[in-house]
């Protein structure tokens, strides 16, 4: 795709300005602040919608003193002709939209809208887009080619590789094997446990390896302490035998199981104190039998007298809760008996008033100030006293169904009956206490069993017995003693052949134990070492592989070469993809060269990639003036040149 022409109106202060340039390479002369990069802007903002320059929020409104200028149509429009001779025209108006809003008289600024043209033809913003990115290309290779600087500067080194590699073809990982001897074994390495004939890529492997050279590390760091801890933990234990420590140990459980034995038999042989512990329970058991028998004699004595305190209880306590009742009911009528008092004396009181009104009206017309006609008169106080007179008679009527003089005698009635019955039925509870205390003393005294005859008898004979028996059980008493303490002595030694024998069961194990971690540190060293081996293998397949490509890489440009890798210093290497460009007979980093030969490289890149895709867009170089040999490259190429004479940008056709 070439440039065949540019049209600019109120562009970025650019109040019009018009580019022929026939798709012809050409050079923009122009003083600094002149509108070189402005060109540059309009081109890329009308390819996809922002600056040369990549600055954010960008807008291509004209701006005084004052700030932006209003109510201007901001336009670009450029014709382009395609690979295939094809000539389009593409135009984007940028401007500010105002609207009226109801009830208002004056249009408001509600932002700012983009109208899109494709040959003339309106079009929405989708569509418009589509119709480039489609036509020419997408934003990011639509930059990779007119911007010589941004493959090298701009673009992430990760996609730089992957285009260059997109470009020249990968290299298999089976040829880069295959190309040295040392590699043959990294198929070993790489196969996947339990698949034979499936095997990790080498960057998977590698990220595996590292991950499990890091816990082998930890865990080669941590068996010396490991050990030490072990060998610290080792009873001393060179003066103990454990065939001298068995046979002690067997000799003295002989000894205790002996002296166990006749202890028991001391316990179980003693048949005067079975006998006393029998005679004694028989006893206690015929003490009980006369104490139940004297409780049931001593309870039937009094049982009538009881029974008839019980029933004067209960009929007393009926009494008690009747006398209740009739006082709530008093208390009730009582309320009752002094609101209609209270209800009475207040209607009592209205009537009176009402009885004392008089009739006070005006026989004045309050309008002519003259007397009122007679009849008016007559008929203002015939109202006046039929209104007092029902008035009265309704008071009547309340006082006569609410708190009349018999209804308030007939609660008084009622109150007083309810007197005589509670003044009875208090006598009656006077007479019930009276009858309780009286049936009370009609209990008969009864003896304590302890101070019966049987008693005394039966608690001597059993005391003579537990008498004898502990004497009995004394002298046994004292030989399982002597016995018990024999075994205390006996099994004491055992708990401490137990843990000499325990020491020697203790250095057995830490003994083992130092030795699985002795094997565990060599397997592991053996693991990391042959995981270090993997891990090389693979550093040298991607050296090998790095070289390869390189080699298919660089073919496809003249001076420009890619770094892919750098060797570390620990003999490792890291990926990598650094434009190397021709300085001073050897090859410099792009960030180390000068300008000039920056751009020619950038040059030599975007010719790369546009015979690569097939597609050529028009290249803007910036500060071109510095670059006195600019290389040939087969796009169209707009050289943007500072010249301090030209105060109004000047074009020129470049052979």
């Amino acid at each position: 795709m070439r440039l065949h022409s540019l049209y600019l109106s109120n562009f970025q202060g650019v109040r019009e300005a018009k580019y022929e340039f026939s798709g012809a390479n050409a050079t923009i002369f122009g003083d600094n602040a002149t509108g070189k990069t402005t060109l540059f802007n309009s081109v890329t903002w009308l390819l996809f919608g922002k600056p040369s320059t990549g600055a954010k929020n960008y807008t291509p409104k004209t701006k005084d003193l004052d700030g932006d200028v209003h109510y201007l149509d901001h336009s670009v429009e450029g014709k382009f002709a395609l690979s295939d001779g094809q000539l389009i025209t593409l135009k984007k108006i940028y401007k500010e939209d105002y609207k009226l809003k109801r009830g208002s008289s004056v249009e408001e600024f509600n932002g700012h809208i983009v109208d899109y043209f494709i040959d003339g033809v309106p079009s929405k913003e989708k569509e418009y887009q589509a119709y480039v990115e489609n036509a020419i290309g997408k934003e990011e290779r639509l930059k990779l080619l007119m911007m010589p600087n941004y493959f090298a500067e701009n673009l992430p080194w990760t996609d730089r590789r992957k285009i260059l590699l997109e470009m020249c073809g990968d290299v298999s990982d089976i040829d880069v094997i295959n190309s040295t001897l040392e590699l043959r074994d990294l198929l070993t390495f790489l196969a996947i446990p339990g698949a034979s004939d499936k095997h990790y890529p080498i960057d998977d492997y590698k990220k595996i390896a590292d991950g499990k050279r890091k816990e082998i590390n930890k865990e080669l760091q941590t068996i010396p302490a490991r050990i030490d801890e072990a060998q610290k933990a080792m009873p001393d234990v060179s003066t103990l035998d454990i065939a001298k420590i068995d046979a002690e140990l067997a000799s003295i459980n002989a000894t205790v199981n002996a002296k166990e034995d006749e202890k028991r038999q001391l316990l179980s042989g003693d048949s005067t104190a079975e006998t006393i512990r029998k005679q004694v329970a028989s006893l206690q058991t015929q003490l009980a039998e006369a104490r139940a028998n004297h409780a049931k004699e001593t309870s039937s004595q009094n049982e009538a007298a009881y029974v008839n305190i019980n029933t004067l209880r209960v009929n007393q306590q009926s009494m008690k809760d009747a006398l209740q009742d009739k006082k709530n009911a008093k208390a009730t009528l009582c309320r009752k008996h002094g609101d209609m008092l209270a209800q009475r004396q207040t209607l009592l009181n209205t009537y009176s008033q009402i009885s004392a009104e008089e009739w006070t009206g005006n026989e004045i017309c309050p309008t002519c100030n003259r007397a009122l006609p007679e009849e008016d008169i007559a008929q203002a106080k015939e109202t006046f006293n039929l209104s007092k007179s029902k008035r009265l008679e309704e008071t009547n009527n309340t006082g006569q169904q609410k708190c009349s003089k018999e209804m308030i005698a007939g609660l008084e009635e009622e109150i007083s009956v309810l007197d005589g019955e509670i003044l009875s039925m208090e006598g009656a509870l006077a007479n019930y206490v009276t009858s309780i205390a009286a049936a009370e003393q009609t209990i008969k005294p009864t003896q304590l069993f302890e101070e019966t005859e049987v008693y005394t008898t039966i608690s001597l004979q059993i005391a003579d017995l537990q008498t004898n028996g502990h004497q009995a059980n004394t002298a046994i008493a004292q030989q399982a003693t002597l016995l018990d303490e024999e075994i205390k002595q006996l099994r004491l030694r055992v708990s401490q052949l137990m843990g000499e024998k325990s020491s020697i069961g203790m250095a057995e194990y830490q003994a083992k134990r130092i030795d699985e971690l002795m094997a565990q540190d060599k397997q592991l060293a053996q693991e990391y070492e042959r995981l270090q081996q993997g891990v090389y293998l693979c550093e040298e397949f991607i050296k090998a592989k790095v070289a390869m490509l390189t080699d298919k890489i660089n073919s496809k440009f003249k001076s420009v070469r890619f770094r892919l890798f750098i060797d570390q210093v620990n003999g490792g290497i890291k990926e990598d993809c650094e434009v190397m460009v021709p300085g001073d007979a050897k090859l410099v980093p792009y960030t180390l060269a000068n300008n000039a030969a920056r751009t020619n490289a950038g040059l030599e890149i975007i010719d790369a990639l546009s015979k690569h895709w097939q597609i050529e867009v028009p290249v803007f170089v910036d500060n071109a003036e510095s670059v006195t040999q600019l290389q040939r490259i087969s796009p169209q190429v707009i050289r943007l040149v500072v010249s301090e004479t030209d105060k109004v940008l000047r074009m020129e056709a470049t052979p």
